[in-house]
């Protein structure tokens, strides 16, 4: 398995649909698709045509579109940690630093990282799959806790059912002259709902 089917097995939900987008010049391609392979092979074709690849953070219904309504299965809680020049955190380093001890502060366990190109996407992965109903209330408790800690999160990306981060080993390509890489950092185990939960407050 690779690192990416295995990124994507860890934070995806078995049941339900694939959605992947492609970005270039605000001219978005989104596809709607059964397995992982076909999930890389749509991967594959956007950046080798210099599209910004992304998925979608839940797994869909049918292919109806990338709505929150259509957002059904998740089995993970994300956040999105802007980094550089004019960002909440000047650098990756000081991004890391401060979820470290957010982590510390809440007792939440490490998280698996995502290097976005600029900024850190955090995953916590689940044992279980969930229902949107079930997701959705413990998704926005977690957008407070962040806010109460004082983690700068991106608060529209939190509890967004709908949302899309970067597919891992592709590239950034917001750096025209020399695309930065999007890797993954590192992979934690899935965590009980029930921790979570517990854990967020909610």
């Amino acid at each position: 398995m690779t690192s990416r089917n295995l990124f994507l097995s860890t934070v995806l939900a078995s049941d339900g649909l694939y959605c992947v987008v492609g970005l270039k010049k605000g001219t978005p391609r989104q596809s709607f698709v059964s397995t992982v392979e076909e999930v890389n092979g749509l991967v594959t074709d956007l950046v080798d045509q210099g599209f910004d690849a992304y998925f979608g953070c839940a797994k869909f219904e049918s292919d109806s579109g990338r709505t929150a309504k259509n957002a059904k299965w998740f089995k993970s809680f994300w956040l999105d940690l802007d980094c550089g020049e004019g960002k909440p955190y000047e650098s990756q380093a000081v991004a890391l630093g401060a979820l470290k001890d957010f982590c510390k502060t809440t007792a939440l366990p490490r998280p698996t990282l995502i290097n976005s190109g600029r900024g850190i996407h955090a995953y916590w992965s689940l044992i279980e799959t969930l229902h949107y109903n079930d997701w959705k209330p413990v998704a926005e408790a977690f957008k407070k806790l962040c806010a109460v800690n004082d983690l700068h999160a991106d608060p529209a990306v939190t509890a967004d059912a709908a949302r899309i981060l970067r597919v891992p080993d592709t590239l950034n390509f917001k750096n025209t002259e020399s695309p930065y890489p999007v890797q993954i950092m590192a992979m934690a185990q899935p965590v009980p709902f029930s921790d979570f939960k517990d854990k967020v407050g909610y």
